[in-house]
């Protein structure tokens, strides 16, 4: 199930990248969660999600992500997610959450945004 699979990757002592597979549905979003508080335990404020593979994203996707951000921006943080396809970002838009969620364009861009010490790994 290669396509379920996902890998989070520090990159600061603020900041991590969690990069998705093709799928994110309710085979794997309670693992996504586990991943995200434990970097929010950790004292990563910025989770960034790299969805440049992400082919489908699920009810229970959203909700894992929709979950977590909270405890990200009490933190003076984010939930920040990049390369997101047309079709997921159809899919958000239905779902009226486009202006809650913080969505760059690249990689590089969501690093910036995470701060300065992040933006050139």
């Amino acid at each position: 199930m290669e396509f379920l699979t996902f890998t989070e990757t520090q990159i600061s002592a603020h900041a991590t990248v969690i990069t998705l597979g093709r799928v994110l549905d309710n085979n794997n979003a309670e693992s996504i969660v586990q991943t995200i508080v434990g970097a929010q335990q950790r004292g990563c404020r910025f989770i960034i999600i790299d969805c440049s593979s992400l082919e489908f994203l699920s009810s229970a996707g959203v909700g894992a992500v929709l979950g977590t951000i909270e405890m990200s921006r009490s933190q003076g943080g984010d939930i920040i997610l990049c390369a997101v396809s047309e079709t997921i970002k159809h899919v958000l838009g239905v779902l009226d959450l486009l202006e809650f969620l913080t969505i760059r364009a690249t990689k590089e861009d969501a690093l910036a945004l995470a701060g300065s010490d992040c933006a050139s790994t």
